[in-house]
């Protein structure tokens, strides 16, 4: 099926350039508009993607930005779309892989590295005024959303986002 993606006009400026220059090499239509949740949908199909640049987003959508996050998943799922969060990580292939995942800030802590602290444990964090979301929770997070918001994340390697959009908007594309 043949179809103009529209892509949301409030992305990140220059967030998304690589997905634009390979709609383009690959004849793949699209415009830029105000999009009311996600970020790529077409008027053929009930599928909205909403891409997350990598975990850390994920871990800040589902953790300060949560009830944000969810009103636009339960908007999507009240115009009849199904939200589809596009992680791009080449590390993980499912939700449930993300409870290997280790939060930036801990992964740069010299104090997680040397064994002094323990997120799960502490009641906050050296480095910031809150417990940092380990991947366990963020997991947890993640799969209660699917179920409860009528969403879903899926995986992908950052060089593949554009294909796999089109892959699941139905639209066709060159080569």
């Amino acid at each position: 099926m043949n179809g103009l993606i529209y892509c949301d006009t409030r992305q990140q400026k220059g967030k998304h350039e690589n997905i634009d220059r390979w709609f383009e090499k690959h004849g793949v239509k699209y415009e830029y508009r105000k999009l009311d949740f996600g970020d790529y949908m077409t008027d053929s199909s009930n599928v909205s993607i909403d891409t997350k640049r990598n975990v850390q987003e994920v871990a800040g959508n589902c953790g300060k930005d949560h009830a944000r996050f969810a009103r636009e998943m339960d908007r999507a799922r009240e115009a009849g779309y199904r939200l589809v969060i596009l992680v791009e990580t080449p590390k993980y292939k499912q939700v449930a892989d993300i409870a290997g995942w280790t939060n930036r800030v801990c992964a740069r802590c010299q104090r997680k590295r040397m064994g002094y602290c323990n997120p799960k444990q502490s009641m906050g964090c050296r480095a910031g005024h809150r417990k940092p979301m380990t991947g366990a929770t963020l997991a947890r997070i993640m799969s209660a959303m699917e179920i409860n918001h009528g969403t879903r994340f899926e995986f992908c390697h950052p060089a593949h986002t554009a294909r796999r959009i089109c892959e699941l908007l139905g639209v066709q594309y060159d080569g």
